[in-house]
């Protein structure tokens, strides 16, 4: 894949189709503290695309899967066009319709398969339906990107193709389970380097080594923010002990800039009604430009 030219910014302000409540707020209020004159402050030029409401389609499941057909589409023009998605979304589903775009594109169109996938997260999103208690429909991503679960509308997001987990993916961060997730996700048998409440954890070495193991080609980096340890904010309920400092995200975003090729970035599930002192925003828009810094340094994004 060539260098990206420019960034595209795509916001998805939604939680399960809802504009601007819970994590779907978060997308808004990164943008109101000054995240877009942070990338721009990079002279990469960046262009901006909001997803129009969804709210004429009736229920969650319509109103999800309808904004990961659009979040695909969007994504397909921004690579078309040489520039490096950035979706910025509420639910971290968005990343199902990232890799559909990606997998439209004309750089993998031609039956390459799909991207890879470096996934930063507290938690497995590897449910079904089958298998949920809760009925939290975005619990259910990285199983969607296996094409687990919901056939029928994964197969009307354009470009969709299912990932191999085992071969594609890299966990980052997991460690908010029960018992039966985490036997699930060792079966699945995707590489994990898991967090602890007991002692501190080297991601990025964990990563490294990851990647030294095997080849990932274009790779989309999908950042839940809870990823992060509740000690650095609160960034939605979920938000738990044992994850990472601002360090470790920088340092393993920056480790994937040298390791891998990305192609995209997603930062999702960010609910600021949590983060009452304010303290996620800031981390969160380091973490993007200390990324978007090292794909400038590789090559990969070339300013203006």
């Amino acid at each position: 894949m060539a260098s990206a030219k420019s960034i595209t910014v795509i916001l998805s302000p939604y939680h399960l189709g809802a504009k601007n409540q819970a994590v779907g707020a978060g997308p808004t209020a990164l943008i109101d503290a000054g995240l877009m004159q942070a990338i721009r402050s990079l002279g990469v030029p960046v262009h901006e695309v909001e997803l129009d409401p969804v709210d004429h389609f009736d229920g969650e499941i319509a109103r999800l899967f309808e904004l990961l057909r659009r979040t695909s589409k969007a994504v397909t023009q921004a690579v078309d066009a040489d520039s490096f998605p950035i979706i910025f979304s509420g639910n971290c589903s968005a990343t199902v319709g990232v890799s559909a775009g990606i997998s439209a594109s004309k750089h993998l169109s031609n039956g390459q398969g799909t991207p890879s996938c470096v996934w930063f997260d507290a938690h497995d999103d590897y449910n079904t339906p089958d298998v949920l208690l809760s009925g939290y429909l975005d619990s259910m991503p990285v199983a969607m990107l296996e094409g687990n679960g919901w056939k029928t509308l994964l197969s009307s997001i354009p470009g969709f193709r299912p990932m191999k987990l085992k071969n594609d993916f890299v966990h980052i961060g997991l460690r908010d389970v029960t018992d039966v997730e985490r036997g699930r996700v060792l079966e699945a048998g995707f590489p994990i380097v898991w967090g602890d409440t007991t002692k501190h954890v080297d991601f990025a070495a964990g990563l490294r080594e990851i990647l030294q193991d095997r080849s990932l080609a274009s790779t989309m980096v999908h950042v839940d923010l809870d990823a992060l340890d509740i000690s650095v904010g609160q960034v939605n309920k979920f938000s738990a002990l044992g994850g990472l400092m601002e360090s470790d995200l920088v340092e393993c975003l920056e480790t994937i800039s040298q390791k891998a090729k990305p192609v995209s970035l997603t930062v999702a599930s960010y609910d600021p009604s949590f983060d009452k002192d304010g303290r996620i925003i800031p981390v969160a828009i380091r973490a993007v430009v200390a990324f978007l810094q090292s794909l400038v340094s590789q090559g990969l994004l070339v300013p203006q």
